[in-house]
């Protein structure tokens, strides 16, 4: 469908094409579940599947390793605000004792009432 804005030139909206970001696509994995954490293949078919005898054979017979690179130093380090002696934490006073409950006399009542009922 052509529109013709009052500038003179025709517009069509099928010829207008956004550009999408590019997006990353999700690394999917090779070995589907079966339920969560246990894979359709054993760990011997994947070995195969994703061909790391060939890179080993093409290694002769050991896997590519790769050096670390090196850390660069860190600074030195500060010493502490505190002396460890000050930093000690006090326990805090707990006076807390333990009391029997109370039952209201109501209550007591009800369960007398039941126990006598039950066996009678």
């Amino acid at each position: 469908m052509r529109h013709e804005p009052k500038l003179g030139f025709t517009f069509c909206w099928s010829e207008v094409t956004a550009m999408a970001p590019a997006q990353k696509t999700r690394k999917v994995s090779r070995n589907p579940e079966l339920i969560r954490g246990i894979g359709k293949y054993s760990k011997s078919q994947m070995y195969h599947k994703r061909g790391i005898w060939a890179i080993k054979a093409k290694n002769g017979g050991v896997f590519p390793r790769h050096d670390p690179t090196p850390k660069p130093q860190s600074p030195a380090l500060k010493p502490p605000k505190f002396y460890p002696a000050d930093d000690v934490k006090k326990p805090l006073l707990n006076k807390h004792k333990p009391r029997l409950t109370k039952l209201r006399c109501i209550i007591v009542i009800i369960h007398m009432y039941i126990f006598v009922c039950v066996f009678k």
